[in-house]
């Protein structure tokens, strides 16, 4: 392709296959784009249809400083694609046109509100019943917009409570515990907001903490990783992740097995239940550590709300595995009858921890519809669909 080409603003080619044979109405693709951020000054990146010509806008996802130091640009496309299907784009400049979506974010700095057409997500800061400060940037609650407006929360904590760690004889510390941060950056887009912290809560400097919240446009869910870094060794009793903890808002527990099969576990215990059905039971047949998804559902008003785990690794800086203890997913009680799930690293007794260990996740958190017959059914779709994404192929323009 000639240097005239990439002058009058195309910039490569798009491949976009669907690779399982399922139906997307909405896929959000990321293209990485080597372009001069100057040429986009009142203009936008689009993908263009080869079969129709329609102009799709994309948004550059870098920070200004990125842009400057790399002239290549992260830019995300909203697309739609049938069952095995094919479609190829031209990426071209074009004016900058406004795009409206059903993403909003209210407030300042991290104290903030996001919401689309399915939820709104509090991100808001809130003291304990202790008045200690749990700082804005973590979710305080979500409230369902399909479902009268229920809001997921817990009275004096944060819903979202992960990552989280303990030594002995101290208190109990999460990333909502975090104060001084080394970095924050909040990007907002039509298509996505995301909100990344990373810092070290006061008493357990040991730990370098870093996170990041997207939240998207048109979607029932929000995705956070996490990533915990052992920067002096340290002992803990205690050391979680993808932990959600909620009022009574929820009847019952569901995950997959090994097997391929569905569990349904009561979250309350009622006469004459039996024992063995019981959360209390899962002491003795704990879930996996890295079960596929997880998610709480409610067998009346037929809703759920649950964890779709895409990556979890736990490593260190030679390539070994980080220590840990027991490690499951894990349902406990709390307080006015409250229930959560985590994952746990360390669920009992204490564990040294040497320099250079390191503990990852990325979870997308969804609302779902469910039936009695097969509540999985939506969630499990849904692990389908990000565990197998679209196959996306960038020519750029001198190829």
């Amino acid at each position: 392709m000639s240097s005239s080409c990439k002058e009058n603003g195309f910039l490569g080619e798009l491949i976009i296959t669907e690779p399982i044979g399922v139906d997307h109405e909405l896929e959000y693709v990321e293209v990485n784009i080597p372009i001069a951020i100057e040429r986009l000054k009142k203009k936008a990146l689009y993908i263009k249809s080869k079969k129709d010509g329609a102009l799709i806008k994309g948004q550059v996802l870098n920070n200004q400083n990125i842009l400057l130091e790399s002239n290549l640009v992260r830019c995300l496309f909203p697309i739609s694609i049938q069952a095995n299907e094919t479609k190829e784009y031209d990426i071209v400049i074009e004016k900058n046109e406004k795009t409206v979506t059903d993403l909003l974010m209210k407030g300042m700095g991290l104290n903030i509100i996001v919401e689309n057409e399915f939820y709104k997500a509090d991100l808001t800061a809130r003291k304990s019943s202790k008045n200690i400060k749990l700082g804005p940037g973590q979710i305080t609650s979500v409230s369902l917009k399909k479902y009268n407006g229920i809001k997921l929360e817990r009275p004096d904590i944060k819903m979202h409570w992960a990552p989280s760690f303990q030594k002995k004889s101290e208190d109990y510390k999460t990333m909502a515990h975090l104060e001084e941060f080394d970095s924050v950056h909040i990007e907002k887009g039509p298509y996505l907001i995301s909100v990344y912290r990373s810092g070290k809560v006061k008493g357990y400097e040991e730990i370098q903490l870093e996170g990041e919240y997207k939240f998207y446009a048109g979607k029932p869910y929000f995705g956070f990783s996490s990533k915990m870094t052992i920067v002096d060794s340290l002992t803990v009793t205690m050391l979680r992740n993808d932990e959600m903890t909620m009022d009574k808002f929820f009847t019952h527990a569901i995950y997959p097995l090994e097997s391929g099969k569905v569990k349904c576990v009561p979250l309350y215990d009622k006469p004459p239940l039996i024992s063995h059905q019981s959360i209390k039971e899962l002491r003795k047949q704990p879930i996996a550590a890295n079960a596929k998804w997880f998610g709480f559902y409610n067998d009346s008003i037929n809703y759920g709300f649950g964890s779709i785990r895409i990556q979890f690794d736990y490593k260190n800086i030679n390539g070994g595995l980080a220590p840990m203890i027991n490690a499951q997913t894990k349902i406990s009680y709390s307080y006015n009858e409250g229930r959560y799930w985590d994952r746990r690293f360390v669920d009992s007794g204490e564990l040294r921890i040497p320099k250079g260990s390191e503990y990852f996740e990325e979870n997308v958190y969804t609302i779902f519809d469910s039936n009695n017959e097969n509540p999985a059914m939506e969630i499990d779709k849904l692990h389908k669909k990000l565990a197998n994404p679209v196959v996306v192929k960038y020519i750029p323009v001198n190829e």
